[in-house]
């Protein structure tokens, strides 16, 4: 009688979670607050639930168009104001960046660019991957950042 208990335990419980709803989750995809930004083939950013998937950011100042001058230091500046921009517009902080991807132009510039990137990235750490690629516009570097509301 106890195994037959325990059966009827088990199957009544497969089915119970065999009926539930399915979950899915809710995606928005979200233009450019900026107005020189509203016309490119992309999203700044992606909502998935709590997590926001930013596009990638160079050291382009979207105020004049143009790459913020004094090289790999000035360009991660700037890039990273451009990603703090785009998360407050949104109502979150650097604090809620979980995962940055940062690709230079030329290795070689790590340890410039780190230096810059530990200025703005001081607790919180978020997990973090650093290579190097071809970039657009003549940019030193690109960093894209996903975020999570807390």
């Amino acid at each position: 009688m106890k195994n037959y208990l325990k059966i009827l335990f088990l199957v009544s419980l497969l089915i119970q979670l065999g009926c539930q709803k399915e979950q899915t989750a809710v995606v928005k995809h979200h233009k450019s607050h900026e107005e020189s930004r509203q016309n490119v083939p992309f999203s700044d950013a992606v909502q998935v639930d709590n997590l926001y998937f930013l596009t990638g950011q160079i050291g382009k100042k979207h105020t004049t168009g143009k790459i913020a001058e004094g090289g790999i230091e000035a360009e991660t500046e700037q890039a990273i104001l451009n990603i703090k921009d785009v998360l407050e517009y949104h109502k979150l902080t650097l604090n809620n960046v979980v995962k940055c991807t940062v690709i230079l132009a030329d290795i070689n510039d790590f340890s410039k660019m780190n230096g810059i990137y530990r200025s703005f990235f001081k607790e919180n750490l978020p997990a973090r991957t650093t290579f190097a690629a071809n970039l657009v516009a003549g940019a030193k570097i690109e960093i894209e950042v996903v975020a999570a509301r807390k």
